[in-house]
């Protein structure tokens, strides 16, 4: 377990209010006779508190290690004989009967971007029994545009020349990318109030699409749109990640930048535009600034140009291009040819280490391969 893990994993158990939210949401959602089903479940709290709730079983899904620390605190709090742990992808799980209730906490700063909506989608197609329940069962999203230093300074960083280097190839990269921030109160100035651009239910994996218009209520410089959500627990439980509320929790909000910083007046009116695709992990904003003296400033960004791929890697993610038959796929014939239910990691590492030096660079590299290849046919 890392330090990354236990750090994580303490912040959501010790954050009062999140833990507050699922406790009344599944309350009011679980039933006596009702099979929960967790996904991204790691130390395990919401199947607990669905056992609280009442649930019959819990079936407590994570594709991490963390399962067996998962199962351990699950038998020190007396629901071992309730809570199922798998390891594995939840799309790539199988259940004997479907669940009636599916939670998740895979929620990002504007909910598409940690995964909830396709995995839910998933669940609600193959894993949830009909009229079966989500929690949560829908999110809006809202924006704000802001003064933000931090944002602002993550962009700019890259057309500075640190240490004497030209970095600026990646000042479009940063200009184009989701951040990801923990908000304080005070650390952004909104310039006008917040307004929602979407609502959906929570297994809704499709296009999300809206326009805001905002009039500038204050002097200042425009760096771009911080985003949020709140999410509809239960009927009558909700939670957010708004950085203005007093009831926020602990929750990162996302940050889309300008293009430039725009000094901005009372009377300015901002247009943005927001596309977001969950399937293809992909936002697109369009601003267009209009002065009150008249002039304009139109900006069009997309994630699209803010990632780090190279053309390799996009080609690995294009459908319809033939898989080449290269010595990589000799390799792998090699291995799933010694793959027979009987044979040992050891053994086929022993079978082909004459491969070592043609083909395989080293010997951990072979046993890589062969532990990759092994992983793959557990499943």
């Amino acid at each position: 377990m890392s330090q990354r893990e236990l750090s994580e994993h303490r912040r959501y158990l010790a954050d009062e209010r999140r833990v507050a939210a699922y406790r009344a949401a599944l309350a009011e959602v679980v039933e006596p006779a009702d099979v929960v089903l967790d996904l991204g479940a790691g130390s395990g709290l919401l199947g607990y508190l669905a056992c609280e709730a009442g649930a019959k079983a819990v079936v407590a899904v994570d594709r991490g290690d963390i399962v067996g620390l998962g199962r351990r605190i699950a038998a020190d709090n007396g629901y071992a004989d309730r809570i199922t742990h798998v390891q594995a992808l939840s799309v790539e799980l199988e259940l004997d009967a479907p669940v009636d209730v599916v939670v998740c906490d895979q929620i990002g700063g504007l909910v598409h971007d940690a995964g909830v909506l396709s995995s839910f989608a998933d669940a609600r197609r193959r894993l949830l029994a009909p009229g079966g329940r989500l929690v949560p069962a829908g999110f809006r999203v809202f924006l704000a545009p802001v003064t933000f230093d931090v944002g602002r300074q993550a962009v700019e960083f890259w057309a500075s020349r640190p240490g004497g280097t030209d970095v600026g190839a990646a000042r479009a990269l940063a200009a184009n990318t989701e951040w990801k921030y923990h908000v304080a109160t005070g650390d952004a100035v909104s310039l006008a109030p917040g307004d929602e651009l979407a609502s959906f239910p929570s297994d809704h994996d499709g296009p999300i699409a809206g326009t805001l218009r905002f009039e500038i209520g204050q002097a200042g410089r425009l760096d771009g749109f911080v985003g949020w959500f709140e999410a509809q627990m239960s009927p009558s439980v909700t939670l957010t990640n708004d950085p203005w509320s007093a009831e926020r929790f602990d929750r990162s909000c996302n940050f889309y930048a300008t293009d430039e910083a725009i000094d901005v007046v009372p009377g300015d009116r901002v247009r943005v535009a927001v596309d977001v695709r969950p399937r293809l992990g992909v936002v697109t904003w369009s601003t267009d600034v209009d002065h009150a003296d008249g002039s304009r400033r139109r900006m069009r960004q997309s994630t699209l140009h803010g990632t780090l791929m190279t053309g390799a890697t996009l080609d690995g993610h294009a459908l319809g291009r033939p898989v080449p038959d290269s010595r990589r796929v000799d390799l792998l014939r090699a291995v799933v040819g010694l793959v027979d239910g009987t044979r040992t990691q050891a053994d086929i590492v022993a079978a082909l280490s004459d491969r070592v030096g043609d083909g395989f660079a080293s010997r951990p590299h072979l046993e890589k391969f062969v532990r990759d290849v092994a992983a793959l046919a557990r499943g």
